[in-house]
Order: structure tokens, then sequence, then C-alpha cells
């Protein structure tokens, strides 16, 4: 049975497989940055110095909502998308969710696969495979 595991925070995200969820035999298959994720606020949203973008398309002293917060819902939204699209070719059956619990709330919105899903509320995005290993084997049930 394939896993994929994804490991993800707002400013990228990697997915893994295993077979039969042997996290020593993690497996990088696609790579998504999402350096947005790390730009500021005035970054974001700014279009000239001191004007903003508009929901409408005017240009005004403020923006509606808080722009992190949909660019990262933005992202998530995209991830959704493509699990969904790579479960239906049936490429995974099983996921394992690696993200902090805020940024997993505003995927679990959009995201609707119907198999065996685990979260696991930790950013290990800046971890390296042997450490994430470590890690994931501190939190699940694994094979050798």
């Amino acid at each position: 049975m394939t896993t994929w595991v994804l490991v993800a925070n707002t400013a990228g995200a990697r997915i893994y497989q295993s077979e039969n969820l042997r996290v020593d035999n993690l497996n990088l298959i696609k790579e998504l940055p999402h350096p947005e994720g790390r730009k500021k606020i005035s970054e974001l949203i700014s279009d000239h110095l001191g004007h903003y973008k508009s929901d409408t398309g005017s240009r005004g002293a403020f923006s509606k909502g808080d722009p992190k917060e949909n660019e990262a819902e933005h992202f998530a939204i995209m991830l959704a998308k493509e699990l969904k699209t790579e479960h239906e070719q049936n490429k995974y059956q099983d996921l394992v969710l690696v993200m902090p619990a805020h940024f997993h709330a505003l995927l679990a919105k959009h995201l609707r696969v119907t198999n065996n899903v685990v979260h696991i509320a930790k950013d290990y995005t800046k971890y390296a495979l042997p450490k994430l290993t470590q890690a994931l084997r501190e939190h699940l049930f694994v094979l050798k």
C-alpha cells in the first residue's frame, strides 16, 4: 500500500512516498515551493508606494482581510487540488499530513480525500530526510 507524507507550511511543501509506511524508505517525489508565504504583508498587497490593491481592482489605502492568511489559504487550496488529482489517479492510498495545526485547518477545509489520513501537528519543513525519518518514527507506528 502506497503512503504519501506531505510535509508543509505556508512557505512550501514536500511530498514523500513510502510503501507500507516504511519511513526508513521515504522517497521525495515532489517539491512545491511557495515563496509568497514568507513575504511581508506590505510585499503581498502593495502595488505602488502607499497604495494597495483592493478586491474590486480599484486602488485604495486599505485591503480587505489578512493578506498573509489569504495567501496561506491560496496555497492550501492548491495543495488540496494536487492531492485530490493524485488520489484520483491512485498514486497513493494513505496520507500523512505533517504541518502546523493552523495550516492543517486551512487545508482540511478544501481536502476531499476519502482515504486514511493522519495529521501530525508539527513543522518539519526544514528537516533533512534523516531527521524527518527519526521524527516520524516518534509519531507513527511504523515498519522498518
